[in-house]
């Protein structure tokens, strides 16, 4: 950190140092700041409120902050360069065409990391981005379970799962073949359960699209209010309507289970 004094008391005060200790060399050696560092304070340049601690021990002066009138951050010189640097350009007129140049080769930078995850690191990839998303997307309700969840219809279905003593995954990664999938719960390896209270049909084309993949290896619910069935209607052969159907449908996914682990 960085200080500036009031008026001219740097100034002062060094020289009331340097006769105190009899020159420059021996004020340097006792208070340990190089020669040419203090002949700089003396002349003006900022001087760090450490070196102003160690200059104001030596003359036994204990009201510090009294003297300070503004106070700078340890990289004020970078900041104050790089302003200086982006004036220049800007009067230049060369400021936005750099800026667009050092976008530029940001944006292709980033798309060729993208396109190297994908095809090299697929799975770390898709972990990263849905992390990412997460951080952003609001997730705020918390399920008897111990996780957050996006909205409280997601917070019923965890609810319901964990009451029946239903094991499940909460978004996790799946994949069929080149395709990646969070799906909103995976239930023992076989089954996996979306639900929406979105209104309107786009959502239903896409889960539906998105059911054509995770056919393939999972059976597939899609949990809706029953007010909604208008929208999903097309999914017909994988939605449970309600809440109430939901767990009817839910008891067998235990039941299954059971019979699984008796074999």
């Amino acid at each position: 950190m960085f200080v500036r004094l009031i008026n001219n008391k740097q100034e002062e005060l060094i020289r009331k140092a340097i006769k105190k200790a009899g020159t420059y060399r021996k004020l340097a050696k006792l208070i340990k700041i190089p020669r040419a560092s203090i002949s700089g304070y003396v002349n003006g340049r900022l001087i760090t409120e450490k070196r102003l601690d160690l200059l104001l021990n030596f003359l036994k002066i204990k009201n510090k902050e009294g003297i300070i009138s503004e106070k700078f951050p340890d990289n004020w010189r970078q900041i104050k360069g790089g302003e200086n640097c982006v004036s220049s350009k800007k009067r230049k007129g060369i400021f936005e065409g750099e800026m667009k140049r050092w976008q530029n080769y940001q944006a292709k930078k980033l798309k060729r990391w993208h396109n190297f995850m994908k095809k090299n690191k697929p799975r770390e990839y898709y972990l990263i981005q849905h992390s990412r998303f997460k951080k952003i997307a609001g997730y705020k309700y918390d399920t008897k379970n111990g996780e957050k969840v996006r909205n409280i219809f997601e917070k019923e279905i965890a609810d319901i799962l964990y009451k029946l003593k239903i094991k499940y995954e909460y978004e996790s990664l799946v994949n069929i073949k080149d395709r990646y999938f969070f799906p909103d719960f995976l239930i023992d390896k076989k089954v996996i359960i979306e639900c929406t209270m979105w209104k309107g049909e786009e959502k239903a084309y896409k889960l539906r699209d998105k059911i054509r993949f995770l056919n393939k290896k999972y059976k597939v619910f899609v949990v809706i209010p029953k007010n909604l069935y208008r929208y999903y209607e097309i999914l017909n052969n994988h939605l449970i309507k309600g809440l109430d159907e939901f767990v009817l449908v839910a008891q067998t996914f235990k039941s299954n289970s059971l019979e699984r682990s008796n074999r």
